[in-house]
């Protein structure tokens, strides 16, 4: 099969070229350039393209995370935009846009694949209108994924945060009591559950999926959790008044017969070890 992945030097993109190196894969990024055997095309020279691929994976994204804030303009460019350019020029090609779970409306205590949409942010708009345009290819599946962590995930989020916090000066600084739950999905997980859209894509055609963990955990059980293969302690502070998330996504399970292979512990004790290497 041909791939094409948008943004594929994001984190995302890059774990997943090993999962697809039994297929034809190219990538599509900011610049020309290769990264190891695999062409990245210039998203510029979009309009020049004479190739054509079976199976294009949407992963590019302007991200609002952590304390990082965007511009209107940009988050138009690249996760409207970009992503119209790209539908109407690979028409006949099947489609995995990469999406979030912040379209969802989070007044409820659970959300599920079908649950209401409110989008709070101009980010989450931005991801919202991103879905609308890629559905309009038929051959279309949308993954919904919450906090997505791993090796190389972004410095700027919850985890990273206070894994630096521990090694660097021993003291976890967590919000409030630490009570606001939240939903982490593994990068390697997100990239089984795009293994088994592509192997069942002809019986997912335009249905919206839910990339999430089966548990949610707290701020305080995260800030725990590192402190078991770190030496130090937690220090409350602030308040923190931020809704918690929660979600129930069986149907995606159940549709893709998935289920992770590791635990979140686990998982952490092997970033904490890479990130005392690095």
């Amino acid at each position: 099969m041909k791939i094409l992945i948008t943004g594929i030097k994001g984190f995302l993109g890059i774990n997943l070229i090993e999962s697809l190196d039994k297929h034809e894969v190219f990538g599509l990024g900011t610049q020309g350039e290769t990264i190891g055997e695999i062409q990245v095309f210039n998203s510029n020279d979009l309009d020049k393209f004479e190739q054509d691929f079976d199976l294009v994976i949407i992963c590019h994204a302007a991200v609002e995370s952590g304390t990082t804030t965007l511009s209107n303009e940009n988050l138009f460019n690249v996760n409207v935009s970009l992503t119209e350019r790209i539908i109407y020029k690979f028409k006949n090609a099947f489609i995995i846009y990469i999406s979030t779970t912040s379209v969802y409306d989070f007044n409820f205590d659970s959300i599920t694949e079908t649950s209401n949409i409110n989008p709070q942010s101009n980010y989450s708009l931005s991801k919202l209108w991103g879905e609308k345009i890629v559905s309009i290819n038929k051959k279309t599946v949308i993954l919904r994924l919450s906090s997505m962590y791993g090796i190389g995930m972004k410095e700027n989020t919850l985890i990273p945060n206070y894994v630096n916090q521990a090694l660097n000066s021993g003291i976890i600084e967590v919000w409030g009591k630490g009570d606001r739950l939240q939903n982490y999905v593994h990068v390697d997980d997100v990239v089984q559950y795009i293994d088994l859209i592509i192997q069942n894509k002809e019986n997912l055609y335009g249905k919206i999926l839910l990339g999430v963990s089966k548990k949610q955990y707290s701020n305080l059980e995260i800030a725990h959790i590192i402190l078991n293969y770190t030496k130090g302690k937690i220090k409350f502070v602030n308040e923190d008044n931020s809704k918690s998330f929660c979600y129930n996504n069986n149907y995606t399970r159940n549709l893709l017969n998935w289920e992770s292979q590791e635990e979140i512990e686990d998982r952490l004790k092997k970033y904490i070890e890479w990130k005392k290497k690095y």
